[in-house]
């Protein structure tokens, strides 16, 4: 595998020699939107900046996005190779119609440049490429490489010849229930970079990078909070970006980091300050009625230990944290013979409406069904998890975890997602679980 790589890396350096600078800065800009007119979506703009090093065949990108949908700012920026298929690559995301896209963006210098030649085609991964034709693009003399499938044309790149520079690219997808749209991209820029500017745009790559890493987010995350912890770590390096930003493409960016982590601060001590109201306190009597048509009520699981997962359970948009409702479950089949009671708590204001309500039912059920979820699922129309302290008033988003003691007391309020490993799964919520059974037994065999 790795004598591979090497070829192909060789293959690639061999390709584009006598290219009149090894590291350039590309600019693109691109749009995202639906193939046909009658199809009713809003078409995305984006832009991209990229410092392609072709040493080391890999480049630094920076993604700016206007429309519908839009990546947390770890996920706009990033450094991927530029030889053979690299997943995920540079990507945009797309809301459509509710549900979150990621899509390929094509790369700036093309990865198979061993294969420009007259006539030649090959396959990768079910796409076929095949090089058409020779075609001047923007001024620019290109190879025109067209793509297709066994669904027929699926896009066209124009590769600059003498550089293997990606002067324009289309391609074309399908989102929801086969809607077909395209994503084009063309080139605005380009600019050789010598040592000097290498050197000072290498910086605030370098500290950028270190932050990425240091956050630990899973790949393809949509979701913009961050913990108190990786607030924390951020502000401590937030200086020396905005300084090693100054008068270059990523200062708009590091301003943008500024003011997002002032603002995640600002949520995160609300909400601990929400947290420390509940805490030790006496948890709201409350009363759920289940999509089962079950009423379960506070004083029924007085002496138990309760765990509220609050959530907008939905069935037709799997997205996070649904993969922590399958460990929720295995937890509730493992601690309920030791007194815990696990209640997933399904949050929509639709469902105080007759005329809504159903439809959300009907998407919970459709959930519970999929996760074969053996704890009672509840609705909320939003009542409940108000007396409890709604985190989304302060701009927060579900889930919300609410455990309660035996005695009755609130005993952890957590707003977002547990950090989870599959041969774990929610360790730190089973840890308080361990800890408040045995306290409750200790306070039995006391008396």
């Amino acid at each position: 595998m790795f004598r591979l790589m090497w070829m192909a890396g060789l293959a690639w350096s061999v390709a584009v020699a006598g290219a009149r600078a090894e590291v350039m800065e590309l600019r693109y800009t691109g749009t995202l939107g639906p193939r046909r007119s009658t199809l009713k979506a809003p078409e995305k703009q984006f832009t991209l900046y990229c410092l392609v090093n072709r040493q080391s065949a890999e480049v630094d990108y920076v993604l700016e996005e206007q429309g519908p949908g839009r990546w947390p700012w770890p996920e706009r920026f990033g450094r991927v190779g530029l030889v053979g298929a690299v997943k995920p690559g540079i990507r945009v995301l797309y809301d459509h119609q509710g549900s979150l896209h990621p899509q390929a963006v094509q790369r700036p210098v093309f990865e198979f440049l061993d294969k420009l030649k007259p006539g030649s085609s090959w396959t990768v991964e079910r796409l076929k490429y095949s090089v058409v034709a020779k075609q001047t693009k923007r001024g620019r003399k290109c190879w025109r490489v067209e793509m297709s499938n066994s669904f027929g044309p699926r896009g066209k790149i124009w590769v600059e010849q003498s550089t293997g520079i990606v002067v324009a690219a289309s391609r074309r997808m399908v989102m929801g229930q086969g809607d077909e749209f395209v994503l084009a991209i063309e080139l605005a820029s380009q600019n050789p970079v010598d040592a000097k500017r290498q050197a000072v745009l290498q910086k605030p790559i370098g500290t950028l990078l270190a932050i990425q890493k240091g956050l630990k987010r899973k790949p393809g995350q949509t979701r913009p909070e961050l913990s108190s912890g990786q607030i924390a770590d951020v502000r401590k390096v937030l200086g020396r970006l905005q300084a090693e930003s100054r008068s270059t493409p990523l200062a708009s960016l590091a301003t943008f980091i500024q003011k997002d982590v002032t603002g995640q601060s600002k949520r995160v001590a609300s909400i601990d300050e929400l947290a420390a109201a509940m805490v030790g306190k006496p948890a709201p009597a409350f009363r759920l009625n289940t999509i089962d048509r079950k009423t379960i009520d506070s004083k029924s699981l007085a002496g138990k230990i309760v765990v509220l997962h609050f959530w907008n359970y939905k069935g037709d948009k799997l997205v996070e944290p649904y993969g922590q409702v399958g460990y929720l479950d295995f937890l509730h089949g493992k601690r309920r013979r030791l007194g815990v009671q696990i209640i997933g708590v399904a949050v929509n204001p639709a469902l105080g409406q007759p005329r809504t309500a159903g439809a959300v039912l009907r998407s919970v059920r459709k959930l519970r069904e999929f996760m074969n979820l053996d704890y009672p699922v509840a609705t909320d129309s939003g009542k409940v998890i108000e007396a409890f302290g709604d985190p989304r008033r302060l701009d927060a988003k579900l889930p919300l975890w609410i455990v309660i003691g035996a005695d009755g007391k609130v005993a952890d309020y957590k707003v977002g997602f547990y950090r989870i490993k599959a041969d774990e799964g929610l360790r730190e919520l089973d840890q308080q679980l361990i800890r408040l059974i045995r306290a409750s037994r200790k306070k039995k065999a006391a008396r």
